[in-house]
């Protein structure tokens, strides 16, 4: 099928936000996004517009496909470029997703060079797990399964006693003057994860504090008394696009982390059992979570201990891209 590639705009978002729902409707991904959220995507620090975001369109100007890249700050000596992209479900089998993939690769590879030509780029996307024909598609490039994420639900209606923090620790609601310090513990917490990057100030504030779905009122930490240090945390947001396509209202629990000297104490439990009796009491009728399949602080079995369970599983593919020749 020919189809015309250009960047991806402002004036894309209804369309791009209809292509999401339907793919949605016929792969079941649980993802739902209003145009407000798909502007927030644009406006990643790291996404150069006009460059990391392009869409395919058909001969009447139909939106059928897109792809969009964004490198993350350099980690471990490897630049991680996470890239996404879909195409129209009735348009697939047609040659689109070939051709997408095709130049996403390629613009992923730019986007390192652009920046830090010295490294090799470690491009990285997801799709679901029994998706045949896009792990085929994505092989083809060179994109193999590396590991897994759990994609897990909880209902608020009968949760488990909330268990109190271990003797020495504080639960404290979170507050804008968190905000930093919040950061810094997120990216030591998640330090010795593999492929994990550091996220930045700017990149922080887009994707978190700043962010349309982010929830304060059902985000928590935990510090040791006497001290403000946040040690452990549960950041909590909210989609409305969720709602408008369920009618129930989901608590994401987007972050969850404990510095690596403050494991094995139960402060994850405690504080997400915590956050989820807030959910409950603020209204919300279910919380929902992805955890990596390679987390290295158990976080599968706390999940699974304050009420979670899986509900999906969903395949981490990657590829590295060597520095370029010269």
């Amino acid at each position: 099928m020919d189809v015309s590639l250009r960047p991806l705009g402002e004036e894309d978002l209804a369309a791009w936000a209809a292509l999401l729902a339907a793919v949605e409707e016929v792969d079941r991904t649980g993802e739902h996004y209003a145009a407000d959220d798909l502007a927030e995507m644009l406006a990643d620090p790291d996404v150069d517009v006009g460059k990391d975001a392009v869409a395919a369109f058909d001969a009447d100007g139909r939106l059928v496909g897109y792809w969009l890249v964004a490198p993350r700050a350099a980690t471990d000596g490897v630049v991680t470029v996470e890239t996404q992209g879909a195409v129209l479900p009735g348009l697939r089998g047609r040659g689109i997703g070939t051709r997408l993939v095709a130049s996403m690769v390629e613009r992923a590879v730019l986007a390192r060079d652009e920046r830090q030509p010295d490294l090799p780029a470690r491009l990285v996307t997801t799709g679901g797990s029994s998706d045949v024909a896009q792990a085929g598609l994505l092989a083809s490039v060179g994109l193999q399964p590396e590991r897994w994420t759990f994609v897990m639900r909880a209902s608020v209606d009968a949760l488990p006693p909330a268990q109190p923090l271990p003797d020495g620790y504080r639960v404290r609601p979170y507050d804008g003057s968190m905000a930093d310090a919040l950061r810094e513990t997120h990216n030591a917490a998640f330090v010795d994860l593999p492929g994990a990057t550091t996220v930045s100030e700017a990149r922080w504030r887009q994707s978190v504090t700043e962010s349309r779905n982010f929830r304060p009122d059902v985000s928590f930490v935990a510090s040791p008394v006497g001290s403000d240090q946040i040690v452990a945390y549960v950041q909590t947001a909210e989609f409305e696009a969720d709602f408008a396509a369920t009618g129930r209202r989901e608590a994401y629990v987007a972050k969850v982390g404990t510095l690596r000297a403050h494991r094995g104490k139960g402060l994850a439990a405690a504080l997400l059992g915590h956050t989820m009796h807030a959910c409950r009491a603020a209204g919300y009728d279910e919380a929902a979570l992805a955890v990596d399949s390679e987390n290295p602080t158990g976080a599968l079995g706390v999940y699974r201990r304050v009420g979670f369970a899986v509900e999906s599983r969903w395949t981490n593919y990657a590829m590295t891209a060597d520095v370029r020749a010269g």
